[in-house]
């Protein structure tokens, strides 16, 4: 696994760059083990079993713009909140709190202050649980299908 697997918000999740392109991050972490077009617009998805992660990047020569991973990289953190060390709905509550105005769509809360999106932390399969680190730019805060979180 990568460790430390630190995201700094907007700029990286570990050692991957939101930005970088795709030669970088091959390069960075070897050939994916899958590779596929999204078919939701140019955009190419890459994933890497090992290290549980699933990287989204603009097109196939493009930048990256997203970086999922799940509790395998059990050393993720934010702001200094790990992701995987406490249970899913204390951690959850905390980051939302943290955030200040977490919003949500369909079933996924989005932190904007910290530029993830967490999935999977109310449910009782804690190995469930799943964040996407974004670039900016790749969410709207003024979204009209977002709704405000109650904590």
């Amino acid at each position: 696994m990568i460790t430390p697997f630190v995201i700094v918000p907007y700029v990286s999740a570990g050692p991957i760059r939101l930005g970088m392109d795709r030669s970088q991050l091959h390069a960075l972490l070897g050939p994916p083990d899958h590779s596929k077009k999204s078919r939701f617009g140019a955009r190419i998805i890459d994933r890497w079993n090992t290290e549980d992660l699933t990287v989204i990047s603009s097109d196939a020569a493009g930048s990256v713009q997203e970086v999922g991973f799940g509790a395998k990289q059990s050393e993720a953190q934010v702001a200094g909140f790990k992701l995987f060390d406490r249970d899913g709905p204390t951690a959850y509550r905390d980051l939302c709190l943290a955030d200040g105005t977490p919003k949500e769509h369909v079933g996924f809360t989005i932190l904007f202050k910290f530029g993830v999106t967490l999935d999977g932390f109310h449910v009782t399969e804690q190995d469930d649980r799943a964040v996407t680190v974004f670039a900016k730019g790749v969410r709207d805060e003024n979204d009209s299908r977002l709704t405000a979180v109650k904590i």
